[in-house]
């Protein structure tokens, strides 16, 4: 009965870490631009605008080896015609940040 109970409270342990790391981090607009300066592999690396709710704009950045998404509050940074946040990749617009803003150049 001991094992058990320890198994479960394991797997409910495990479980809450897994849905705090899905949880976006909030940053200012300035600290999300200096992010966006640094990346791992440059053939892999994008920025992605994946909607906005009432408060915030969110951001997914994708590099080798990791996933994170940002967001930040709608009163500190302005999005050409925003749309509501979405988990649908092919909904998602890629933002001119990271390597993309080297391109531009």
């Amino acid at each position: 009965m001991k094992k058990l109970t320890l198994v479960t409270l394991l797997f409910i342990a495990f479980a809450i870490m897994l849905i705090g790391c899905n949880q976006p981090l909030t940053v200012s607009k300035a600290d999300l631009m200096e992010i966006t300066r640094h990346w791992k592999e440059p053939k892999v690396a994008i920025w992605y605008y994946t909607g906005s709710d009432a408060d915030y704009h969110y951001f997914r950045f994708v590099d080798l080896s990791e996933t994170k998404d940002y967001r930040v509050k709608r009163v500190e940074m302005e999005i050409d015609a925003p749309y509501s946040l979405n988990k649908n990749q092919k909904n998602w617009r890629v933002m001119p940040w990271g390597p993309m803003s080297l391109q531009n150049k």
